[in-house]
């Protein structure tokens, strides 16, 4: 399924509840960020909330973001940032991939074993991205994930340190993780499912207490444990290769409790913050023929966008539906000072010039 008119991204309200939640139910187990519980999405909602109202550079914050489609409402994605990673009580740890020397190498490297350490401190993380199965057709996604980044550029102040994302590792269909059941699954007597749940509601303090430097030999892993160190479910291998697209580098940590990759980048590295271009818009009827691109708001705590057809008449013009105007409208917004940015090259069409966008802008 996808949406003739397009989708909007804006900050989560506490009126998101219930279509949050039936968006989590679709996530599977190993999603650590979006759990299916109704008390965990509403703290997620409080903290959200709080943070757009009252950022704090210095601070651990979350800040979430909604996807809905224009034309009915309906919650379809949604996607994360979260500011000071590991600064407060909930600590973050996981597993360092340890080379011949000794010292920590990239998952690219040859790597003899995984030494178990707190991580990530202070750091600005980018997660909890999924989109309902019925819109991933519509090339949506790539422009949820960006948005974030879009985000953070409205307030360097607070999106400031380098940024991580941890991405979800391999498990089956009834939540058994390989990695899991070979690391942890007999030093810790519980399931994986569990775990994960315990992880996600008071982060990793609790096994830092009993296994803080932990060290685990490739040799004394199975072949299928082996074989998923630093691989993502197949279901986050897509948002991996956007990532990698948008400028992230693999790094030396593979995921705690499941061995899923971790990826970090600078805000400076990211391409998208590069190549937005500063466009007005304006309403259009639609033809079929147009490119999918993100129309953003930059402004904080007011950013929103619009994802769906847009067609480009000249340079610092873009046409789009009708519909996100009234949104912009009823917001109180202008749309003379809107951020383009696109997955391709978009022509912008007049009567002496074709000319592509990508003209650098650091937002």
């Amino acid at each position: 399924m996808t949406t003739s008119q397009g989708y909007f991204i804006r900050p989560a309200q506490m009126s998101d509840l219930d279509g949050l939640y039936t968006l989590s139910i679709l996530t599977g187990t190993g999603f650590t960020s979006l759990q299916p519980d109704r008390d965990f999405l509403t703290r997620m909602l409080v903290k959200s909330t709080a943070a757009f109202r009252d950022p704090d550079p210095m601070g651990s914050q979350s800040f979430l973001l909604i996807m809905e489609a224009l034309e009915t409402g309906q919650v379809v994605g949604c996607a994360s940032v979260k500011t000071g990673v590991g600064d407060d009580s909930f600590m973050c740890a996981d597993f360092e991939l340890i080379g011949r020397e000794g010292l920590p190498v990239s998952s690219e490297e040859d790597f003899i074993s995984l030494r178990m350490a707190r991580t990530l401190t202070g750091l600005t993380e980018v997660g909890s991205l999924f989109l309902h199965p019925e819109h991933r057709a519509s090339g949506a996604g790539r422009f949820l994930a960006r948005s974030r980044y879009m985000l953070m550029a409205t307030r360097p102040d607070v999106f400031c340190h380098p940024i991580v994302a941890q991405l979800r590792g391999v498990c089956d269909s009834e939540g058994n993780s390989p990695f899991y059941d070979a690391v942890w699954a007999e030093r810790l007597g519980a399931s994986y499912d569990r775990t994960d749940r315990l992880l996600a509601r008071h982060g990793a303090g609790y096994l830092l207490d009993g296994f803080e430097g932990l060290d685990v030999s490739l040799g004394d892993l199975q072949p299928q444990a082996r074989e998923t160190i630093g691989q993502p479910h197949p279901t986050s291998a897509g948002a991996l290769r956007l990532l990698m697209q948008e400028g992230f580098s693999p790094s030396t940590l593979i995921d705690l409790s499941d061995g899923g990759p971790i990826v970090m980048a600078e805000t400076a590295q990211l391409t998208c913050m590069q190549a937005a271009l500063p466009v007005e818009a304006t309403a259009s009827g639609l033809s079929g023929t147009e490119d999918t691109a993100m129309l953003v708001m930059p402004e904080f705590p007011d950013f929103c966008a619009y994802v769906g057809p847009v067609s480009a008449p000249s340079t610092d013009l873009v046409a789009c539906p009708e519909l996100f105007l009234n949104t912009l409208r009823e917001r109180d917004f202008q749309a003379d000072n809107l951020l383009l940015s696109t997955s391709s090259a978009l022509t912008f069409r007049s009567a002496n010039k074709h000319t592509a966008a990508g003209t650098q802008l650091h937002a």
